[in-house]
Parts: structure tokens; C-alpha cells; sequence
């Protein structure tokens, strides 16, 4: 199995979080925030500096965590906010982002990678209520998608598109017909178990709900080119009832499932979404289910 980290879990500094990531047995690494700014936005400059500093530390990129789609409002009328402010963003309509897209697939040239994260439009503000991932949205991202994926095959590229639980799509099973929809080799999912676990229900259609994420494995994993490794534990009197915890301490039973992934062969990437020290320290618990289980 091939692990990595996205970068800024440990720090934005990516020199600091190179040298951590390679001195604790990484060989790969993935980028989203570096120094203030999301992967995408970063100039041809910027990227082979990084990509030096990458060099130095002996490591390779295996995705780029671009926000392409993410801050980007499905419908003219929708009115979109970043969750939360430290999180490193691209924004514009859908035709900034798509221009945006060919400008990270030519730093994933400079990077030596192939997978370009992108996502399924931010959930609306300004429509309480509405269910994300009904047919008309559906139609219209894979419109959009099939767009992208030619923008992609353009560059040798493919784009892994994330189940993100703040997007019109949060389950699984939901990037997984947008995929089949667009039926290109240049669009695969990234399949993120945490974000299908944590979707609100009240945001989904029915049809989408009442599968186990073992299930939603087996149903989407031909699809699957890159994976989120994060976990939660639910508490339903907390006003936030889906609390960060350590791969191993949360519901999830990563137990099962990580053998099921490793047979995928592809990279998972932790992306733990907790304070920077236990970061690090969710590397070497992977590394240790990693060499236990023999994957």
C-alpha cells in the first residue's frame, strides 16, 4: 500500500512538513495549502521551488488536492461560504475554474503527478432545505465534469473527484455516478469513507442513504484512483455531533477495511484534521497497520 499525507495536516510550511513526512518513513506526499495558498493558485515559480524542496526531502507527489469546483456555485443564484477561513481556496464561476484546471494540470507536469483533486460544487448557502444531488444536479455536474475530464485527457492527467460532505454529492456512491455518467478515463473518484460517514442526511435524496460504507465499497471501488484516510466518532448531543478522532479511535473500522483498500492498489492519503502533533503521530499508527497486516 502507498502512503502518504496531504502536506498541510502537519504544517503549511512545506519544508518543515517535507522533512517530518520523510523522517517518519513517507515516501509520498500530498499538496493542497502551501504557505497561505491552495495547490492550484500557485505560479510555475512557486511550484518548482516546491518541487525542489520535495526533491531535497526524497519525496514524490501523489496527488495534488487542488479546490477546483469547491468554491464555485453550482447555479447562478446560489450564494456559497468557506466552512472554514484557513482552509486555501481558488474561487470563481464555472468557467474560471475550468481555465484554472488546465493551469494545474501544467504544475502537475512540474510536480511529476498524475492526480488532480476537484470536487462537486459547495453545498449552497441561501437555500435551507434544498437536497444536494437530485437529478438536475446530477446532469449539470456531469456536464461540467465531461468538460474537465477532456481538459484532463488534454494533459494526461486524471482527476479524482472527492465525496465531501460540504458539496452537493457527500456520499460515495453519488461522485460514483457522476463518474459513470461522464464514462472517461481522465475522471475517477477520490473516495474519502469519513466524508461519506459524516454526510448529513438531511442533505442527501433517500435513494443515496441506508449503505454501509463496506457496502458503498464494494460498489464503488473500480472507480476509485485515490483515498482520504480520516476518522470520526458521532456524539449526537454535541451541536457538532461528528468529532475528529485517530484513525483507529473513531467508528470507522479501518481494521476491515484497510486490507479491501490496499487490494486497490493506490495511494491513501491521511488527512486526519487534527492538532499538527497527532498529524505526525497518525502517520506512524498507519505505517504500524501498514506492517502488521502485511500490506
Amino acid at each position: 500500500m502507498k502512503t502518504s499525507i496531504i502536506t498541510d495536516q502537519i504544517i503549511q510550511n512545506l519544508s518543515i512538513a517535507s522533512l517530518t513526512a520523510r523522517d517518519h518513513g513517507l515516501k509520498h506526499v500530498e499538496l493542497h495549502g502551501l504557505d497561505g495558498k491552495s495547490v492550484e493558485c500557485l505560479s510555475e515559480a512557486e511550484a518548482r521551488e516546491a518541487k525542489a524542496c520535495l526533491d531535497e526531502a526524497g519525496l514524490t507527489v501523489a496527488s495534488l488536492a487542488s479546490t477546483i469546483f469547491f468554491m464555485c456555485p453550482l447555479y447562478d443564484d446560489y450564494e456559497i461560504s468557506l466552512f472554514k477561513p484557513e482552509f486555501a481556496v481558488f474561487r470563481g464561476n464555472i468557467r474560471d475554474h475550468l481555465d484554472q484546471l488546465k493551469h494545474v494540470c501544467d504544475l502537475a507536469d512540474i510536480f511529476g503527478c498524475n492526480v488532480i483533486r476537484v470536487f462537486p460544487f459547495r453545498y449552497p448557502d441561501n437555500q435551507p432545505g434544498k437536497l444536494g444531488g437530485t437529478e438536475e444536479d446530477l446532469n449539470r455536474i456531469a456536464s461540467v465534469m465531461k468538460e474537465a475530464a477532456d481538459i484532463a485527457r488534454d494533459h494526461g492527467k486524471i482527476l479524482a473527484l472527492e465525496n465531501c460532505p460540504y458539496s452537493h454529492l457527500p456520499k460515495g456512491r453519488m461522485t460514483r455516478e457522476i463518474v459513470r455518467r461522464v464514462n472517461s478515463p481522465s475522471l475517477k473518484m477520490l473516495w474519502d469513507p469519513g466524508n461519506s460517514y459524516r454526510a448529513e442526511v438531511t442533505q442527501v435524496p433517500e435513494q443515496w442513504l441506508n449503505t454501509t460504507l463496506e457496502e458503498e465499497f464494494q460498489e464503488v471501488k473500480d472507480d476509485i484512483c485515490h483515498i482520504h484516510l480520516k476518522n470520526y466518532h458521532l456524539d449526537p448531543v454535541l451541536a457538532k455531533p461528528f468529532v475528529h478522532t485517530g484513525m483507529l479511535e473513531g467508528d470507522i473500522d479501518y481494521i476491515s477495511l484497510l486490507p479491501r483498500i490496499a487490494a486497490l492498489d493506490v495511494t491513501v492519503s491521511l488527512e486526519p484534521e487534527l492538532d499538527p502533533d497527532t498529524c505526525v503521530k497518525e502517520i506512524d499508527v498507519l505505517s504500524g497497520c501498514v506492517r502488521d497486516m502485511n500490506l
